[in-house]
């Protein structure tokens, strides 16, 4: 046990956090495909009255979960603050606006829901370990979702 405590404290937190980061991509993006109410391009068709078709929805979320594993990459492995900021204010956004928002705007299953909140405890975790984390990145992400849902308001059909 002493002996791995000793490899723990030598293993950059970064390096720990990174598998952490890909097991909740791939956990996440599974329920809002899978998930209860799913997959999550329906549930967004039906409150908002347009969306995509099922194909679109699957190539979509693969290639958002690819951008999620390739900034968790370049944040937690490579070093970059900036990086690491887009993929921590994206999985606010994703994990707030698409989720815990979203619910209690829409009633009704919200694929994602339950796995959204271990984004927010991975934002909690890089927040308080003190890992560096770029502020403007931080707003990347988050505008993105943020810019997303204000469209999507702004042009739902009621």
């Amino acid at each position: 046990m002493d002996l791995l405590l000793v490899a723990l404290a030598l293993i950059p937190l970064e390096w720990v956090l990174f598998p952490f980061s890909i097991a909740f991509t791939v956990g996440h993006t599974v329920e809002e495909v899978i998930g209860d109410g799913g997959p999550f391009w329906c549930y967004y068709r039906r409150y908002f009255g347009r969306g995509i078709d099922d194909i679109l929805g699957v190539i979509l979320f693969s290639a958002l979960a690819g951008i999620l594993i390739l900034l968790a990459i370049g944040g937690y492995l490579y070093g970059s603050a900036l990086l690491l900021g887009v993929l921590i204010g994206a999985r606010f956004g994703d994990a707030w606006l698409s989720h815990l928002c979203m619910r209690s705007t829409a009633p009704g299953p919200n694929p994602g829901l339950l796995t959204s909140f271990l984004y927010l405890v991975e934002v909690v975790v890089v927040t308080l370990s003190g890992i560096q984390v770029s502020p403007l990145g931080f707003t990347i992400g988050w505008g993105v979702f943020a810019a997303f849902w204000t469209v999507s308001f702004l042009i739902r059909k009621r």
